[in-house]
Parts: structure tokens; sequence; C-alpha cells
């Protein structure tokens, strides 16, 4: 059998690995647009700043791991420019023609790009090209961040903590619109004494100048030696629109729950493909490393005739900024109303350890569940001290589809260095049984 693989990263060689595992009589092929695969994506924003000096220190496997020792074939700068499903063909930029049996697309995403992008030092990153190329052409002192989403206030961090001076632009009306103000308020406090923050604001007009880029708001204007773009990605899908291959409007593949598309012999996973949230049974985007692996790995298994399916993800979201760990998954209020829950939410200020244990620090926790059923639906933690493992603590229940009851029951294990006898998650889950 004759596999092959469009695109190299997470889902990717996931899916290839699993392929190849499970049925090592097939051919399996890879191809990627780019000069590497599986390599740490969300490593990026600490490579830009200096944090990791090296990008070899990002790539998780050489790509003669995957040929000597896997036996998959990997072929990179290459790109793909069409598919002839009923053919079986795909087509790439050069006009060259490849056959395949079974076909998985795993092409990813790439960041919107700014319409003045073709401005020196613009930028847009999505891949480890193109953060090889910003490292190169050096970002300077004065570094401006377009977007308040996760990667803008990862990438804010970062440079700040790398001694730049980091000014952060948002459309928004208050900083970091993904998460409860009152959770993350202290975060944010801290993040406006270390960076400097224009609201509201949109981007008139940029322009080179005196070896600068100038930066036109609406009410403001600023002069900066470099502009990163995160606005948010767009699925690399285009290539397919010629096809029979189904898309939905935000051009995503829509799959089913073993990454199988409309067509036969043709599967999809990751950052391109719909995911299926956990709790709604809906499509939906899911663009994060650990969901694009399982998919990956359940299209590979499929594709080699062992049956699995992907039971969906919450879209578990988890960052450092500065000092902070924050994170979310699941519904928030409003997400629950529209999904006809009856969402109730509770908000806890407590302690990241024993009141009395040294390096603890405050912590604030959020659940959100439906009043009838009681079912667990979201949750928002945000601390500088052991928040990534109570939001992953709180993913598990709602995976699990836990109620605030079983989570109030939940038997967490208790040593002062690493929470409060009555840890704040279980005193969220308390204050449900007030109602």
């Amino acid at each position: 059998m004759d596999i092959v693989v469009i695109g190299g990263g997470a889902a990717g060689m996931s899916a290839a690995s699993k392929a190849k595992r499970t049925d090592n009589s097939s051919t399996v092929t890879v191809i990627e647009s780019g000069n590497f695969v599986s390599y740490a994506e969300c490593g990026i924003p600490y490579y830009l700043s200096g944090k990791v000096e090296n990008y070899e220190s990002l790539i998780h496997y050489p790509v003669s791991e995957f040929i000597e020792k896997r036996g998959i074939k990997v072929i990179t700068g290459k790109r793909v420019s069409g598919v002839d499903t009923d053919n079986k063909e795909i087509i790439l930029e050069n006009g060259e023609k490849m056959n395949y049996g079974k076909l998985v697309v795993a092409s990813g995403a790439s960041a919107i790009k700014s319409k003045f992008g073709t401005l020196d030092h613009v930028y847009s990153v999505r891949t480890l090209d193109e953060a090889i190329n910003i490292k190169k052409s050096n970002s300077g002192k004065r570094i401006a961040i377009v977007g308040d989403g996760i990667l803008g206030l990862e990438l804010a961090s970062e440079f700040a903590l790398s001694s730049k001076d980091v000014s952060l632009i948002s459309k928004h009306d208050f900083l970091f619109p993904k998460m409860d103000p009152k959770v993350v308020g202290e975060m944010l406090s801290d993040f406006r004494e270390r960076v400097k923050v224009f609201l509201s604001s949109n981007v008139k007009n940029m322009l080179n100048e005196n070896k600068s880029l100038k930066i036109e708001l609406e009410n403001a204007s600023l002069d900066v030696d470099s502009v990163f773009f995160a606005v948010g990605t767009v699925p690399n899908t285009q290539f397919l629109k010629n096809s029979k291959i189904r898309m939905n409007e935000h051009g995503l593949i829509e799959v089913n729950a073993m990454m199988e598309t409309n067509v036969k012999d043709v599967y999809a996973a990751g950052d391109c493909a719909t995911s299926i949230n956990r709790i709604t049974g809906k499509s939906e985007s899911q663009p994060l490393a650990q969901v694009a692996n399982k998919m990956g790995r359940v299209a590979g298994s499929n594709i080699a005739g062992k049956e699995m399916k992907f039971p969906g993800g919450l879209g578990t979201t988890l960052v450092k900024i500065f000092d902070y760990e924050i994170g979310f998954c699941g519904l928030n209020v409003e997400k629950a109303g529209k999904e006809g829950f009856s969402p109730e939410s509770k908000i806890v200020k407590g302690k990241s350890r024993a009141n009395y244990y040294p390096g603890g620090s405050n912590l604030s926790l959020k659940i959100v569940y439906d009043r009838e059923s009681r079912r667990l639906l979201g949750a928002e933690v945000c601390s500088r001290d052991n928040g990534a493992w109570r939001l992953n603590t709180l993913e598990t229940a709602i995976f699990s589809g836990m109620t605030v009851d079983d989570l109030f029951y939940n038997d967490l294990g208790y040593t002062p260095p690493f929470g409060p006898v009555w840890d704040p998650i279980i005193i969220a889950a308390s204050l449900t049984m007030r109602d």
C-alpha cells in the first residue's frame, strides 16, 4: 500500500509513523514544503527571544530518524499545488505528479499575513523556517506586537524578558479577552507594568523611516525596529480548492472521528482539519499540538487497518506569561449558553500552597457548570505557582464528564508544598453546593 502524507508537522509525522508501525509492509512518503519535520513549533517564541539559543534544540527528530530507522521516505522543500482524487494523484508546484493509495492531508496552518508584510522587519511567524529567517535579520531593541491572543502575549513576554522595549497593540477594549479579567487581573496588571499596551487600536499605516518602522494608530504613533503580527492563523488548504475534498467556510477539511474525509482513501488531521468538541460533539478548529498529534495517530492507524476513533478535545490551552501560568479549557459562560446549557460559574481566589509554606502565590480559578445537570463544562486558572497542574486536573474532570459534585469528592493528593488542605479546586466545587 502506498501511503502519502502531505505535511511533516505534528499530525503528519504522527500519521506516518503510526501507519508504518501498524503495517510495516506499506510504503510511506511524507512531503513537506519547509526544510524541517517534527519540530517544536511552540518553542519558537523562546528561540526568537534568545532563551533557546540554537534552533536545532527545537527539532524532535532529524529527517534521518524517519528515513533510516522508521523506513519512511521524507521529501522536504516541495510544495503540493493540487490533489486529483479521481486519479489518486498529487501535483507538486513543479508539475511533478505522484500517485497514492491512501492520502493524509496534514498541511497545518499559516500565520495570517499583514498587508504591511512587504516592509522590512514586519513579521508573521508560524514555522521554524520563518523563525530562522527572522533571527538572521535581527529584530532590534524596540519591538511591537500586534494582537493580544496567546502568541501575542507570549511573544511580548519573552521579548520583554530579554530586555527588549516592547509595545503591544490590541483591537480590544480590554487585554486578553479569551479569559475572564477577574481571573487574570493580577497577571494583566503585571503585564502592563512591563509592556506598553495600546487598547482599542488598529494599525492604520506603517512605513520604513530612518532605519526604523513608524506605526500609525488612530490616536497614537510609535517608532520601532520590528513588528510581529500575531492575529491568528489560516489553514493551509488553498491547494485543495479545485479538489472534491469537502471543506467548511473557514477552509478546514471536514473529517469524522476516524479522520476520514468525504473522499474515499483520503484522510486529514491537525490544524488544517476540523476537530470535535468533546462537550458539544460539534466540529470546530482546535489548532493545538496535543490535538494534532492524536488526530495524526488516529489517521495513521485507520489507514493501516487498525480502527481508532478520536473522541474530541476541549481546546485546552496553557501558556506562561512572564511569571504566570495561565490557561483555559472547555466552554466559557457565553459559549455554554449558546450551546443550550444553563451555565453558572464560580470564581475562587486562593493560594497555590499552604499559607505557611514558602514559595507560594495567589491563585485565581474559575469553573463553569450546567445548573440543571451540574456537569462541569469549563475552567480557567491563573497563578505564578502550581497553576498548570490545576488546569490539567480540571480538564481531566471535564473530559471525563464529571459533575461539580464529583469534583468536590475527588480525592486530590495533599501536601503543603503543592496546595492548601482545602484546594481552590475543591473550594470552587463546594461553592456550587450552596446554590
